[in-house]
């Protein structure tokens, strides 16, 4: 179990594999995701998106989760994207962007949500319609299976790769 914690926070904090230790508190930035938001350009793109999209409004303690101590409020959010990108939140962003309560009328949408994946419950997990369709994955992290393929993946990611690009098939027949 440590080991499987280990390489998923290696994901982020050790993407090349050249570290032998890390330790989460020295390679901790400062971000408008308060777990964080990894290294290097990537990790610079997601925080804009974070200070602009999504929002990632809640503290660590330490007790009940595996974070350090972080206070962070919306004041907080704002203040530092502000200060780093000049730009503020936008509150319900996500919801005005994708469809909000008219989710109902897009089409040809696949929800993908690993349960290892902490922010799966806040994702669609339900297929709304036969064309809104929801995949749970066993033992699947965030996007893996939007990854590149790999020999760890187990079973249940290599399995959902191939359903969805059965369905990405089938819509582009439909609409040729």
């Amino acid at each position: 179990m440590l080991r499987a914690l280990r390489d998923t926070v290696g994901i982020v904090y050790n993407s090349t594999g050249e570290l032998a230790c890390y330790d989460l508190y020295t390679l901790y930035i400062e971000c408008a995701d308060p777990t964080g938001c990894g290294l290097g350009s990537d990790s610079l793109a997601w925080d804009y998106q974070a200070c602009t999209e999504v929002e990632l409004c809640y503290e660590s303690n330490n007790v009940t989760d595996m974070f350090p101590v972080i206070p962070f409020t919306e004041q907080d959010r704002e203040a530092y994207c502000r200060k780093k990108w000049g730009v503020s939140p936008r509150p319900g962003w996500l919801r005005t962007q994708y469809w909000a309560d008219a989710l109902s009328t897009a089409s040809n949408i696949i929800f993908s949500n690993g349960d290892l994946d902490p922010w799966a419950n806040g994702g669609i997990r339900n297929s709304l319609s036969p064309s809104l369709i929801a995949i749970n994955i066993t033992d699947g992290a965030h996007h893996l299976d939007l990854r590149g393929s790999n020999v760890a993946d187990p079973a249940s990611v290599r399995n959902v790769r191939k359903r969805e690009a059965e369905i990405i098939a089938q819509w582009i027949k439909a609409g040729s």
